[in-house]
């Protein structure tokens, strides 16, 4: 299924230096020639994240300035809780609280630059998710595609129903998103070369893989490693202290499958949850 137009859908890499301009002027150009699909824009991003990734490493370890990794560390903490754990996950995937339209919209735009898809791919995909674990049309489980091809994002897509985000594809704001996903985010790089060319690594490469990376501990290693508090027929998720270190509190993934229009995911006292801190507070 090609998804190309106002449905066009699907999920989840940026440039530092003299080159930056120069890597905006290829993707405007080859994107412009090739119109390819919202997938292929976000692993094209992933793919050039991952490559500033190494250099951003080696960067900081030529110069000794290991504080821009503290800085992306501390980035893809806002970022991954904000835009992809209360934001994508929680707010638009389950419509598990409301909030003000302001802060919705904010987590929305959070979530785009985390690179991981727009809110209307990632949101169908989820929803698809919930609704078939570990069964035929399973976009990414592990059970069903192993774990390398569950983690590095070769899903199946092919039986997406686009009717599960019928609620996303009606606002303007959220098609917009959709619509202009590569621009949102070649304007933010822009913005924060404008600051200091590093940034462009260390406030948003790194960040964004890491968010990547923390959204296939969820898929992989939260259905794979842990307890279960909920029997749940052939849904195999677990509660995962290691994937819930990693995401700051979406690691108690049992507990959300068995109650998955629930905000908070904290249930035994040790099930520490700090999404749900924050949306005790916005929450209407």
């Amino acid at each position: 299924m090609v998804l190309r137009t106002e449905t066009d859908l699907q999920c989840k890499i940026g440039p530092s230096g003299p080159i930056f301009f120069g890597l905006i002027i290829f993707k405007i150009s080859t994107y412009t020639m090739l119109r390819p699909s919202h997938n292929q824009q976000v692993r094209g991003l992933q793919i050039i994240n991952h490559l500033l990734l190494l250099g951003g490493v080696f960067y900081s370890i030529y110069t000794s300035e290991y504080y821009l990794l503290l800085t992306s560390l501390i980035t893809y903490w806002i970022i991954g809780v904000l835009g992809i754990n209360i934001g994508y996950h929680r707010l638009l995937s389950h419509r598990s609280f409301k909030t003000y339209k302001v802060l919705e919209r904010l987590f929305s735009v959070i979530g785009v630059i985390t690179t991981v898809g727009s809110p209307l791919a990632w949101v169908a995909i989820h929803r698809q998710h919930h609704r078939v674990t570990e069964r035929e049309g399973d976009p990414h489980s592990p059970y069903l595609l192993g774990n390398l091809r569950a983690w590095f994002g070769f899903w199946n897509l092919l039986k997406l129903d686009l009717k599960l985000v019928r609620d996303l594809r009606t606002d303007e704001f959220q098609r917009a998103l959709h619509k202009h996903y590569l621009w949102i985010i070649l304007l933010y790089c822009a913005v924060l070369f404008a600051i200091n060319p590093l940034y462009v690594i260390f406030v948003y490469a790194i960040p964004a893989c890491l968010c990547l990376h923390s959204t296939s501990a969820i898929i992989v290693i939260a259905h794979r490693h842990g307890y279960k508090t909920h029997e749940l027929k052939h849904d195999q998720s677990r509660n995962s202290w290691i994937a819930n270190l990693i995401t700051l509190g979406e690691g108690w993934h049992n507990n959300h499958h068995a109650k998955p229009y629930a905000w908070s995911n904290w249930e035994k006292w040790w099930e520490w949850d700090v999404p749900s801190l924050i949306i005790r507070v916005i929450k209407r």
